[in-house]
């Protein structure tokens, strides 16, 4: 189906950006909103909408939560592939991980947010897996959120493009995929043990009945919000969090984190300890 010209105007682009900045905390500067727009217009036809007014009205007066799932969708920005940032895996295996070990009883918990098409997720995973003493000695539960629910589809179908495994060590490659053609399908035992929600960060109820965990990975999320909304995640992270629990951010989110919050335990790789 051809999009018809909707011919949206910058104003109402904006006023849309506005709308999810408000809903997501996801900021759209002008080149992005341009970048986007034929996306946005793909969601008007997918719901027979011919113009902004009643679009406008559906989100933000009906509250027409599919429609907003798939505006938000069409927005999100979900580039990723496995063993992304992966010296971060050394220290959340030969460090961080064996603390737990007075835990063996209880799970530990670990969140990783946002999850993406699962690439995240089974990265950690498969580090944990590598070290083979961690999965006799801990009981560990993982779970990913994302606020895509076609990423979150996906990450449960675990087929992977050639891109995207490519970093991966080959002897977990060996190990844990099936090749498929082109693709790749991830190891069905772990699709079994990885747990994926959808979830808006800023959704307080939602986030709340997660419950708490000892580590959290929330890489390439915030460079996408403002200050404020970075410092609304800082908040949300922290609470999250079990007591002198981990995070682990991207190289391009650290900027701006609460030191009330959290202290570096090391020199360039942020990874962040929760202040009691």
């Amino acid at each position: 189906m051809e999009t018809p010209n909707l011919n949206l105007q910058l104003h109402e682009l904006e006023k849309l950006a506005t709308f999810l900045q408000k809903q997501n905390g996801i900021v759209l500067d002008s080149q992005k909103l341009q970048r986007f727009q034929r996306k946005i217009e793909d969601v008007f036809v997918k719901h027979n909408i011919k113009d902004f007014n009643t679009f406008y009205h559906r989100i933000r007066y009906i509250n027409d939560t599919k429609l907003i799932e798939d505006l938000t969708n069409a927005i999100t920005i979900n580039e990723t592939y496995f063993w992304r940032e992966h010296e971060q895996f050394k220290i959340l295996t030969q460090e961080i991980l064996p603390t737990f070990k007075h835990k063996a009883q209880d799970r530990v918990r670990i969140l990783i947010a946002p999850t993406s098409s699962g690439e995240e997720l089974y990265s950690v995973m498969l580090a944990i897996l590598d070290s083979s003493n961690l999965i006799d000695q801990l009981n560990i539960e993982i779970v990913g959120i994302d606020i895509d629910s076609k990423m979150i589809l996906k990450a449960k179908n675990g087929l992977y493009s050639q891109r995207s495994v490519e970093k991966i060590p080959q002897h977990l490659l060996k190990a844990y995929f099936k090749k498929v053609g082109n693709l790749y399908m991830i190891d069905e035992e772990l699709k079994q043990n990885a747990h994926f929600l959808q979830a808006n960060i800023f959704d307080t109820k939602t986030i709340e009945k997660l419950g708490k965990f000892d580590i959290l990975f929330s890489r390439n999320m915030l460079i996408y919000f403002n200050e404020t909304d970075k410092q609304k995640c800082y908040q949300t992270f922290y609470n999250l969090l079990n007591s002198n629990g981990y995070l682990f951010l991207g190289h391009a989110d650290a900027n701006a984190i609460g030191k009330k919050y959290f202290t570096s335990i090391t020199k360039g790789l942020h990874i962040y300890k929760k202040l009691s």
